[in-house]
């Protein structure tokens, strides 16, 4: 095995297991996120190991307000889509998604960076059963549906948004949906070709969506509530 370069610091360091008051095997309880964890991470900092420090905001939406309130992160990495508005928006009774609580509110008011993750729902909303070859062949849904099928049945409801003009596609209309949220600093999404990578600089490249489609959006959101 040959030798790569090194870095002698990165740019961020996250915390990736999920913060409950109720913690299972693999997640934390608040009080250990912001008295262990972080803790040692501010000591990596401090050694010049690491410029910034962030979570991933899964988990017990009280919980993780507690951590992000704290202000002690740099960033967070919150889920949100077409499929679930809740880290942002109130969810509609009997919506069938994880209730994310306004998490992209609290870090917001917490001054902390928000980082959009599953902005394409592992793929569901590309509209398309069928997955690059290149690409992981299963992947678990993350506060949505119990798995990708449901998730990729409910991605097309939103493809009136592409007959009636708002956009090319349903990928646009993800990737567009996703900026149009003020709170939201960056979108890292997963590509498997470079013609993947194309489209979704293209897409980006138009700017948030406009107030009537996302008037649309909510509208066959509230949609998925009743279905």
């Amino acid at each position: 095995m040959g030798s790569g370069p090194s870095r002698e610091q990165g740019d961020l360091f996250q915390l990736h297991n999920p913060i409950s008051e109720t913690p299972a095997a693999t997640e934390l309880t608040p009080q250990a996120a912001l008295e262990e964890v972080l803790p040692a991470f501010e000591r990596l900092r401090a050694q010049g190991k690491t410029r910034f420090l962030g979570i991933t905001a899964l988990g017990q939406p009280a919980a993780l307000r507690r951590v992000i309130g704290a202000r002690v992160l740099d960033t967070a990495q919150i889920p949100y889509n077409l499929l679930n508005p809740s880290a942002r928006a109130p969810l509609p009774p009997g919506f069938p998604a994880h209730d994310f609580e306004g998490s992209l509110r609290d870090a917001a008011a917490a001054d902390v960076g928000v980082i959009g993750i599953r902005v394409l729902a592992a793929g569901a909303l590309s509209g398309e059963e069928t997955r690059h070859p290149v690409a992981q062949p299963v992947v678990a849904p993350i506060g949505f549906g119990s798995d990708y099928r449901t998730d990729l049945e409910r991605a097309r409801r939103f493809r009136p948004l592409v007959a009636e003009g708002h956009a090319a596609d349903l990928v646009e209309a993800a990737l567009r949906y996703a900026i149009a949220a003020p709170e939201m600093a960056t979108v890292p999404i997963g590509t498997a070709s470079l013609g993947q990578l194309e489209h979704a600089l293209a897409a980006a490249a138009k700017g948030p969506l406009s107030a009537e489609a996302l008037a649309r959006v909510a509208a066959l959101q509230r949609g998925l509530a009743g279905g």
